[in-house]
């Protein structure tokens, strides 16, 4: 649950990102375009100061009409210019970039404006083809004296090779942007949708747990007034149906405490209280609950427990459930006449550890079905032939010891034999001596201990 959490935090303020880059990218693709343009002007503008220099040198001291023609078209060459001009200070035009346009007085207000300017001059103006124009002119000066004006305009037009790439750029950072977001709005929806599916099947878990557990109750009240009222009936064979009545109800209780546990994990409700407790305890008190079940398949247990208490700090309920859905599971999974070894060893490659291992003859697991086997409702094909379940015992163990930091571990032989083990930090005397609360249990470890 915390991951989940941790998932829908994440994705909100990956979402808060997103959007906060997507009106980044919006105010800075302004910025962008104008730092753009004002490149293309001022490009423009350099331009049309070097040809009014050139042009001064060849209309003086004698006028050279084909070096100024060649200057001119030279710079009409540049895509960017729509057209370059050179007028006298009367305002006839001594050339153009337009040939027919050559001796005809310069009347545009932007050409009379660039005349009337003591220096360069930049203009904006709507042409007759309904662009917008950009208009840079330059007084031609010799010695001090004007003798006349160069100018270059540009339009919207001529200016797209060089802004359409950075309008492209600009749009695809923006379209992955958006596409981000609206992928993380999705992601987030169906977050919810899942979020809300899992409340709904925690609430269904609930309610039909909660009838499994009423019907049990009755089942139980039931099979002990029928002993307690009929003592003198009791024949091996009634004993075998009392016994199959009392294997089926264990079953369906650990099945039932099972899902509601999961459901609880599922919905962040299931939270862990560590205290010392005694390991070693736990595990004599699982095995010696599960003896009968144990008998009922004739499996032999085999124990190797050390005789000093082993201290770990943990949830009771909670190490106590994943301890006997091992053991459970041990049992329902070992044919008859099997045998099953329970071991609590200090761990040889981790000093001040404990591990506890499960190995049961058998069937064992596939390397295939390893990986899969700790995840929700999953059983291997040789679970389902030889026991009935629905699989989530596994995954309900190893998630209970990650809230304890440890983990389910499992190797397997395939048809010989499958051991369960997880391994726990062993408390040291300080750590038992710093307990701020010395429950009954823990007092027992101080004691054995020679603590207190």
């Amino acid at each position: 649950m915390k991951k989940t959490k941790l998932r829908e935090l994440v994705i909100k303020v990956s979402i808060a990102v997103s959007a906060i880059v997507l009106v980044v990218i919006l105010a800075a693709a302004g910025l962008i375009l104008q730092d753009a343009k004002n490149s293309i002007f001022e490009s423009t503008r350099q331009s049309a100061e070097v040809m009014s220099k050139r042009i001064g040198a060849a209309m003086f001291p004698r006028e050279d009409i084909f070096s100024i023609h060649m200057l001119v078209n030279t710079m009409k060459m540049d895509k960017l210019v729509k057209y370059a001009i050179v007028s006298d200070q009367k305002g006839f035009i001594r050339s153009h970039s337009e040939p027919e346009k050559i001796g005809a007085l310069d009347g545009t207000p932007q050409g009379e404006k660039a005349r009337r300017a003591d220096a360069a001059l930049t203009q904006s103006f709507k042409g007759g083809d309904g662009l917008d124009y950009f208009y840079f002119s330059e007084p031609i000066t010799v010695g001090g004296t004007r003798i006349g004006t160069a100018a270059l305009a540009i339009n919207t037009e001529t200016m797209k090779p060089q802004l359409e790439p950075v309008k492209e750029k600009l749009f695809f950072i923006f379209a992955a942007a958006f596409l981000s977001l609206i992928l993380l709005l999705e992601i987030r929806n169906l977050t919810i949708k899942e979020r809300n599916a899992a409340a709904l099947k925690s609430a269904m878990v609930h309610a039909v747990s909660h009838e499994f557990n009423n019907a049990l109750s009755v089942i139980d009240a039931s099979v002990f007034m029928l002993k307690e009222s009929e003592p003198q009936k009791t024949s091996l064979s009634r004993e075998d149906l009392y016994q199959t009545l009392e294997y089926e109800q264990n079953f369906l209780k650990r099945m039932v405490k099972n899902i509601l546990n999961e459901a609880r994990m599922e919905a962040g409700k299931f939270k862990i209280e560590k205290r010392p407790l005694l390991l070693r305890d736990i595990v004599s008190r699982s095995l010696a609950a599960m003896h009968t079940l144990a008998q009922n398949k004739k499996i032999s247990f085999s124990r190797d427990l050390p005789e000093n208490p082993v201290p770990v700090n943990a949830d009771p309920e909670a190490l106590a459930l994943v301890i006997s859905n091992l053991v459970g599971n041990a049992i329902k999974y070992t044919p008859e006449k099997g045998q099953v070894v329970f071991r609590l060893k200090k761990d040889a490659e981790k000093a001040g550890y404990v591990t506890f291992f499960v190995e049961n003859s058998g069937a064992g697991i596939s390397e295939k079905d390893i990986s899969l086997i700790k995840e929700g409702f999953y059983r291997s094909e040789d679970a389902k032939s030889s026991a009935e379940g629905f699989g989530l015992g596994l995954k309900i163990c190893n998630e209970m010891l990650e809230l304890h930091g440890a983990r389910l571990e499992l190797k397997s032989e395939p048809g010989k034999s499958a051991c369960f083990y997880f391994t726990l930090p062993i408390m040291t005397e300080k750590e038992l001596r710093a307990a701020s609360t010395i429950s009954a249990p823990s007092r027992e470890i101080r004691a054995r201990n020679g603590i207190i």
